[in-house]
């Protein structure tokens, strides 16, 4: 969820200039209060220095990516699972 609120503030920070100069005058934190970050990694956030956007843009990315979950990955069955009989069945003799 913070992975998707970054982007959000990227994607915006390119067609507003007004996050760019948010930023440049110290007013991140006021940035990344309009967006859905947990108050802990907003105040992370707010307390990152960097020299420029892109930089803070960077350390913003290692940071959120650090502190979200990681999410297991799903596994399916094979498609064809259940398809071909089992050893044990095949020797079995059946009858119609």
């Amino acid at each position: 969820m913070s992975m998707q609120a970054l982007n959000q503030l990227i994607a915006k920070s390119i067609i507003d200039p007004t996050i760019v100069e948010r930023f440049s005058t110290g007013h991140v934190g006021e940035i990344l209060a309009e967006l859905d970050f947990p108050s802990e990694l907003r105040s992370r956030l707010a307390n990152l220095t960097a020299d420029t956007w892109t930089e803070f843009a960077v350390m913003a990315y290692r940071l959120v990516k650090v502190a979200e979950p990681v999410r297991k990955t799903i596994e399916l069955p094979s498609p064809a699972e259940g398809l071909f009989p089992e050893e044990t069945q095949r020797s079995k003799e059946q009858v119609a």
